[in-house]
């Protein structure tokens, strides 16, 4: 490698950090001066909300949907057929469901009330910061930035796309305040910590899903600790598991839709943890399918009773988990959802 490459690199890996240093700034002050930024909050709020007009409350209900569970579900699985880049399908799934766990966690941390200053145009339940929707859309559409500029688009159109998807992501959090569900201090919150995230995610998926590295070779393995080494060798059999089996795309699929269901309908924590559980015993399952098939291939590529027999097995055995999953989740989530269509809401 170049020197020059060297030095571009090393200021790049180092203007990451502090972007990453200022964005935890930021949020840690907002989280810190939350009750003294209520007096500018409500202000922000009225004003707003004094100059609501039929039309852009329309506009607005219609803006906010952007980032609504149903409408980020239907892109991401829209993006996961369109995309030619098979590696990069599970990191864009997953990208979903953890940006709504991290939402939830915070949510439950901080435990602040929606506004009450203003009425709200549309009806919203859980706690109010940092904004679920903002985190949501900065999460996604920052993400789907991303895949545009390592797309094979011209600098026109990764500009054109890009800023459109700048516009919604801002477009959305007004929407959030506008409608009254939501502070301008829990929106911007939420997109520092989804801007945080983004920065740590894409980097991840850059150098591990794209650009083929591993964790072993970033260590030394003459100095490395043992352990340290051997939970390398661990993640790089999941990375590796990750982008060469095409069916986690699917685990991860229904993984990140049983996440929005089970936030939507509100499951309670022991619900959570066993869902968790189950998401974790399909993944290991088609993992371990995944080190059988490797083996045997490696032995013997001919068509053999024994090779077939161990590969059925193995195959067995994830469907039987996956199945056992699906089971437990219909009956924790079956009985809420037939309620919530019940009730219409």
């Amino acid at each position: 490698m170049k020197p020059a490459d060297t030095e571009s690199m090393n200021k790049n890996k180092w203007g990451k950090w502090a972007l990453g240093l200022g964005l935890v700034a930021a949020f840690v002050a907002i989280a810190l001066l939350i009750e003294q930024l209520q007096v500018l909050d409500t202000k922000l709020s009225l004003a707003v909300a004094g100059r609501r007009t039929p039309f852009f409350t329309t506009a607005m209900k219609g803006v906010t949907q952007l980032a609504s569970a149903p409408v980020l579900i239907l892109l991401s699985a829209g993006l996961v057929y369109t995309i030619r880049k098979t590696r990069l399908k599970v990191p864009l799934i997953a990208n979903l469901g953890i940006s709504v766990i991290l939402n939830l966690g915070l949510k439950a941390l901080f435990t602040r009330p929606r506004p009450v200053e203003v009425p709200p145009l549309v009806i919203e339940a859980g706690f109010s910061f940092p904004s679920g929707h903002s985190m949501a859309a900065a999460a996604f559409y920052g993400f789907v930035i991303y895949l545009i500029r390592r797309s094979q688009m011209s600098r026109r159109a990764k500009a054109l796309f890009s800023a459109l998807c700048v516009g919604i992501i801002g477009l959305v959090g007004f929407s959030r305040v506008y409608l009254g569900v939501h502070y301008a201090s829990d929106v911007v919150a939420g997109f520092l910590v989804s801007s945080l995230y983004l920065l740590v995610f894409t980097s991840f998926v850059s150098a591990y899903f794209d650009g083929d590295k591993s964790l072993e070779a970033q260590l030394d393995a003459a100095s490395a600790p043992t352990l340290l080494m051997s939970f390398a060798h661990a993640g790089d059999g999941i990375i590796g598991g990750l982008k060469a089996e095409r069916n986690m795309v699917i685990h991860f699929g229904m993984m990140t839709l049983v996440i929005v269901l089970a936030s939507l309908l509100q499951v309670s924590l022991m619900e959570w943890c066993l869902l968790i559980i189950l998401f974790g015993m399909v993944l290991a399952a088609e993992l371990i399918n995944t080190a059988i098939e490797a083996v045997v291939d490696l032995v013997t590529q001919d068509k053999h009773p024994l090779a077939k027999l161990a590969k059925d097995t193995a195959a067995g055995a994830v469907l039987i988990t996956a199945l056992i999953a699906a089971v437990v989740g219909l009956i924790i989530l079956g009985p809420k959802l037939v309620w919530l269509i019940k009730t219409g809401l």
